[in-house]
């Protein structure tokens, strides 16, 4: 088959990664892939694999476009879609192109990467949502919880559950960072600095338990717009000395093997792929009760999971892993499993049967 993947870009993040886990498996499998993104402003965090046709085109976002620009726009849309000839189409999260293939009778599968209940769109977009999602061949989804919510409310949508992969863990040793410091035991917490990540409580939580394990020092690794807010609740929490903000970097590998827990403080999740990453690395993880988490971690196996928005909970917990070394390898060893249970392979059999029932 033709088959093209279709992501905003290629700038980092979960989603990102996935599409190119995608895009080489199905390429694996004898398939014609080309990755095709509408912003070459940004450059790509990830790389592509060689097997894959890499596309660029440089649209612009719809509402920037304003009503007659939108014309223009969605006819280059679909010029960029029929010059690579698809015989389906996998959109990730780019609602627009779905009006391309529409327009161009493609078959498309639409991805969504995020808890579905908290995505907001305006009056508008809702309308052309709904009615491009109602004719795509299916719409896939990261949780059962969300396909439960959208076979209710929205029927005709066809939802499906594909779960993001587990990727095995890098078995090269790698040097100790340098900005972890020698000697130290390391909390690890990875992600865009926004509101979603939850990165305020996590500071909270780590108010509560800090002084009480002076050889411990909480790592953020991300970068974003609340990052001057976020430095600034770590001075007015006065934790400024064990926690460390550092910023982005390709390749974690070498920190989860120096580091020793995993925090996710989400407000909201899809399937995250660092927690993923992290406990295929075998770090132990501990993270609020969202939609992702509440599936990858058992509660009491390989992590914990606690209530939203119950810092207390959240400090207890790190401070039960972090006291306990014998239990951190044990939930450690178990965290290892999760590349089996969410296996590359499942994941594109998923995606390569979508693809096969699309086209007939």
């Amino acid at each position: 088959m033709r088959i093209t993947c279709v992501i905003g870009t290629l700038g980092g993040g979960g989603a990102e990664r996935v599409m190119t886990y995608l895009c080489a498996g199905l390429a694996s499998r004898g398939h014609q892939v080309t990755l095709l993104t509408l912003d070459d402003s940004v450059p790509d965090f990830y790389q592509t694999p060689a097997s894959v046709l890499r596309v660029r085109e440089h649209l612009g976002a719809f509402k920037e476009s304003g009503f007659w620009g939108s014309f223009p726009r969605l006819w280059r849309l679909m010029r960029a879609v029929a010059d690579t000839r698809p015989d389906v189409v996998i959109s990730f999260m780019t609602i627009s192109v779905l009006a391309a293939c529409w327009l161009l009778r493609v078959p498309y599968i639409y991805a969504d990467h995020l808890d579905v209940r908290h995505l907001e769109y305006s009056r508008k977009w809702q309308i052309l949502r709904n009615f491009l999602l109602a004719r795509a061949s299916r719409v896939t989804v990261l949780s059962e919880r969300d396909r439960k919510f959208l076979a209710m409310y929205f029927p005709k949508w066809r939802a499906s559950v594909v779960y993001n992969p587990a990727m095995p863990a890098d078995t090269q040793k790698y040097p100790r960072p340098t900005f972890l410091e020698p000697g130290k035991k390391y909390v690890l917490a990875v992600g865009r600095l926004v509101k979603q990540k939850g990165f305020d409580r996590l500071l909270q939580s780590w108010r509560r338990i800090c002084d009480d394990f002076p050889n411990w020092r909480l790592c953020l690794i991300g970068g974003g717009p609340d990052e001057a807010e976020l430095k600034g609740l770590a001075d007015t929490l006065d934790v400024q000395a064990s926690v460390q903000f550092v910023p982005p970097i390709k390749g974690l590998a070498s920190v989860y093997q120096h580091a020793d827990l995993y925090a996710m403080s989400s407000r909201a999740e899809g399937f995250p792929m660092v927690l993923l990453e992290a406990m295929a690395a075998g770090l132990p993880a501990v993270s609020f009760a969202c939609t992702g988490p509440d599936v990858i971690i058992r509660n009491g196996t390989d992590g914990f999971l606690v209530k939203q928005n119950h810092t207390d909970q959240l400090s207890a917990k790190l401070a039960e892993l972090m006291t306990d070394e014998e239990k951190r390898a044990s939930f450690g060893a178990q965290a290892k499993l999760v590349t089996e249970r969410f296996s590359l392979a499942n994941y594109l059999d998923a995606y390569e049967k979508l693809c096969k029932d699309a086209v007939k």
